[in-house]
């Protein structure tokens, strides 16, 4: 599994350029939180891109994080979040205090996806919602992205004519453990989590995927960017 720490630069500033892709997926995650998420930890919250998104755009205040890689978590704390550098399997923090504990992106790059849910329903308060959103590994940017991993590049004619005019960096593509979106309903309902409800956005090829920006939809079975979300009963 990759880490970050050499990648914090490069992974901010592709998001940046890449604009519509970004705001297809901050749509999706805007919608699944609300406009009252309550307290909120976002776990492996990278950079807090998303995070100064929401709140500059949208409103939603998030300020709590959760992330292992201490250069993305030092230019979290410059966009005004407070980080712990941990890993999700084992968060150094009190029970049941959170409202949402929200996990954005960043189930691939997490090795136990089964202990870092039963982590969140210890943090979550009863009726706390978890949201484990992500790329499947069956959609086509999964398929994709798997793709550039195993050839380690995406100068291989074998993609050509398939790509979006500027690939996620293949390192960060090929470095993820990109988990098909049963394997995160399983991670909730095995860690006791009820009620589960989704949203996807991305449903256009990856090819043609920068176009404009896409509202999200109800289901998984079309997206490449899905959101599975469960209520602690």
């Amino acid at each position: 599994m990759i880490t970050f720490d050499e990648y914090s630069d490069i992974y901010d500033a592709w998001f940046q350029r890449n604009e519509t892709l970004l705001e297809s997926e901050l749509r999706l995650v805007a919608h699944v939180l609300g406009n009252n998420p309550g307290r909120t930890l976002s776990v492996g919250c990278g950079t807090g891109l998303f995070e100064q998104l929401l709140r500059n755009r949208y409103g939603i205040s998030i300020t709590e994080g959760l992330e292992p890689s201490p250069a993305m978590a030092e230019i979290a704390r410059k966009r005004g979040m407070t980080v712990i550098e941990a890993g999700a399997e084992k968060m150094p923090l009190e029970d049941a205090g959170y409202d949402t504990v929200m996990f954005n992106g960043s189930p691939g790059y997490i090795g136990d996806l089964n202990a870092a849910a039963a982590e969140a329903y210890r943090l979550l308060k009863a009726g706390g919602r978890i949201l484990l959103i992500d790329i499947p590994a069956e959609s086509s940017f999964g398929i994709l992205y798997r793709l550039g991993g195993a050839y380690g590049t995406w100068n291989d004619d074998r993609l050509r004519g398939v790509l979006p005019q500027e690939p996620y960096p293949v390192e960060l593509a090929g470095g993820a453990n990109w988990r098909p979106t049963q394997d995160k309903i399983d991670a909730a309902l095995k860690a006791g989590f009820t009620g589960l409800t989704f949203m996807q956005t991305l449903t256009r090829h990856p090819r043609f995927a920068d176009a404009t920006p896409e509202d999200p939809c109800e289901g998984y079975q079309s997206g490449d960017y899905v959101a599975v979300c469960a209520v602690k009963p």
